[in-house]
């Protein structure tokens, strides 16, 4: 049961704030060392993309844009959430008066709540808004840790503060002792990692090892164009599609490029490097990590560009091979259709 805002919150006696903090360690404190050695971006974007049949079908797509607010949210940990708070029954009620699939307090849900679907209401019991609410909320909580520099991984901070009130937060400069939030966060972590597509093995050759880096349409392919060399494949799509990264590797360059408008580059094994332009925004930053089929970027029309659409280059030793023919020679589904 969630609180958003510390409502309903019990007084803790001492035995009970040691005995919490003793699960907390046990529960939690590997991930927490991990997280304050790298600042908490250890965990960004990881595990992005839901596992197939993780979630009834009908709220994949609002999941899925939903956590595009912003780079630390992510779908499974969305559907985990949601699973947690309501077993996605959307006409859920809390024995306290939380409400919907994500189980917002009418106070909270009064000065948090967004209109998902944009018909004019903002409505809990509506998916579209509840998880477009979700999202912003648990982005908001996001943004308090790092202003307020609360030690610990960001993303856990961010859920004791959705179930416990960012004050309750604040007071106690990371989770607060409480069994339930504590619980809350060991939970809705495990059930992330269970709905999460596995991250596949970086390099070539094995299937899995390389998937497309954005939904759309072929349009320029790699070769001669307009009498110059086009170094990548075009791939049409609407502004906003997400683009994802290719394979495993690490983020070289994310800003602006000439010609490109916005870029990212990612640095693989055996000196493949992959090109990302275009880009509407970038979700990166130099020196990131990132697993095959994060996402990255959102496709854009920025630089020299006739339409929206994601240009994607690969090269091998510092030269531009062709996208298509290297997906297919390291096992990957077709490159777009």
């Amino acid at each position: 049961m969630s609180r958003n805002g510390g409502l309903g919150c019990a007084l803790v006696g001492f035995l009970a704030v040691l005995m919490a903090g003793v699960l907390l360690v046990m529960a939690v404190g590997a991930a927490h060392q991990q997280a304050q050695a790298t600042g908490g971006i250890g965990t960004v974007g990881a595990g992005a993309r839901l596992k197939p049949g993780a979630v009834p079908e009908k709220y994949v797509p609002l999941i899925e844009k939903a956590a595009q607010t912003c780079p630390e949210i992510t779908a499974p940990l969305l559907a985990a959430q949601i699973q947690q708070e309501s077993g996605w029954d959307e006409n859920a009620v809390s024995p306290v008066g939380a409400q919907g699939l994500t189980q917002f307090m009418p106070a909270t849900w009064q000065s948090s709540g967004v209109d998902g679907d944009g018909d004019g209401v903002r409505d809990p019991n509506n998916p579209a808004d509840a998880i477009a609410s979700q999202a912003a909320y648990m982005c908001d909580q996001v943004a308090l840790v790092r202003e307020h520099d609360v030690p610990g991984d960001v993303v856990d901070l961010a859920l004791a503060a959705y179930n416990a009130g960012f004050g309750a937060v604040q007071k106690y400069n990371g989770i607060p002792p409480y069994s339930e939030t504590q619980n809350y966060v060991r939970r809705i972590r495990a059930m992330t990692a269970e709905m999460s597509m596995p991250a596949p093995q970086p390099g070539g050759g094995a299937p899995g090892g390389w998937v497309t880096p954005a939904e759309g349409r072929c349009s320029s392919g790699f070769g001669a164009r307009w009498g110059e060399f086009h170094k990548g494949q075009d791939i049409a799509g609407p502004i906003g599609t997400p683009i994802l990264a290719a394979s495993a590797g690490t983020v070289i360059a994310a800003g602006p490029a000439s010609g490109y408008g916005l870029w990212v580059k990612i640095q693989h094994p055996g000196g493949v490097i992959t090109v990302y332009g275009h880009n509407n925004r970038n979700l990166v930053e130099v020196g990131q990590q990132v697993a095959a089929g994060q996402q990255i970027a959102e496709i854009g029309n920025r630089g020299e560009s006739t339409g929206p659409h994601l240009h994607y280059q690969v090269e091998q030793n510092g030269e531009p091979v062709n996208p298509v023919s290297f997906h297919q020679q390291h096992g990957a589904a077709p490159l777009c259709g």
